[in-house]
């Protein structure tokens, strides 16, 4: 039982969600709700206005010569299903895949909401910075993207105001989108994310780079980059390393005490580039 009072709406505009959120100094924007509602349940969140952007039109994929485009309210199911997703941005399909919950979780949980979530051990935040996503964020005032590298701020924590919603998340496209590879280590079937590492061949001006994102293994995702030079699989263990010395400051939380994480990362990250650098 949802143990406290507040304001539910379901706007019909963009313009009136924006503006709801406005006249009340921010609120709380549903997602898919598998983190909300438990959370409201157990009496840990107190909101005065939860908004439902059900009716916004928030859901669809779409796919230009430059760029995949995912509405916010997208979800998993529907990520799954997208043949644009699956051939355009196939690190982002091999990541979906392995998001565990069923068809429960699968049918109502959102790329968008694990996104302005932030869990740093969850898999959405260290895919999308390896894609260099870039977050639409509206308010009354008007709009803003933000990339990813800016996006995630800390733990639960993002660069979205209260008085934004996230209306979609845009992909560039790939030269090279066949060569990539994403990887977890988690505890069980249905757990969180210990480790993510998520590996591509990326466009770049100066040509194509080596690019790598660790996820849970920080407070935000740790991003490195390589020209892409003839690496072969003896590289693989320096790479990895390089990496990880990028660190910091390491996540710990209930699933894995200090020390922990940053040990397996080093093993995730050798295992995704070498996934990589195998590829023709």
């Amino acid at each position: 039982m949802i143990r406290s009072r507040y304001r539910f709406v379901r706007p019909a505009t963009l313009d009136e969600a924006t503006a709801l959120l406005a006249a009340e100094g921010g609120g709380h924007v549903l997602g898919g709700g598998s983190v909300l509602v438990p959370a409201l349940s157990a009496g840990l969140e107190d909101p005065r206005l939860v908004l439902d952007p059900g009716r916004l039109g928030l859901s669809r994929v779409e796919a230009t010569d430059l760029s995949v485009t995912i509405g916010a309210g997208a979800t998993y199911a529907a990520l799954g299903a997208s043949e644009a997703i699956r051939t355009r941005v196939p690190l982002l399909a091999a990541m979906v895949a392995q998001v565990t919950g069923g068809p429960g979780l699968w049918n109502l949980a959102t790329l968008g909401g694990a996104a302005c979530y932030a869990n740093p051990a969850s898999d959405a935040p260290g895919c999308l910075t390896a894609l260099e996503a870039q977050f639409h964020l509206v308010c009354a005032n008007g709009s803003r993207l933000v990339p990813a590298a800016d996006f995630f701020r800390g733990p639960f924590v993002t660069a979205r105001r209260p008085n934004e919603i996230l209306t979609a998340i845009a992909l560039p496209a790939s030269g090279h989108p066949d060569r990539c590879c994403y990887l977890k280590l988690k505890h069980a079937a249905s757990s969180w994310p210990i480790v993510t590492a998520s590996c591509l061949v990326a466009d770049a001006p100066d040509g194509p780079r080596l690019r790598l994102c660790l996820g849970g293994a920080a407070p935000v995702p740790v991003l490195a980059e390589w020209p892409l030079c003839n690496f072969g699989t003896d590289d693989v263990g320096r790479l990895a390393a390089e990496a990880c010395e990028l660190i910091g400051t390491e996540w710990t939380d209930e699933l894995a005490g200090p020390g922990y994480r940053r040990s397996v990362a080093v093993t995730m990250a050798a295992r995704a580039l070498r996934s990589v650098l195998e590829m023709p």
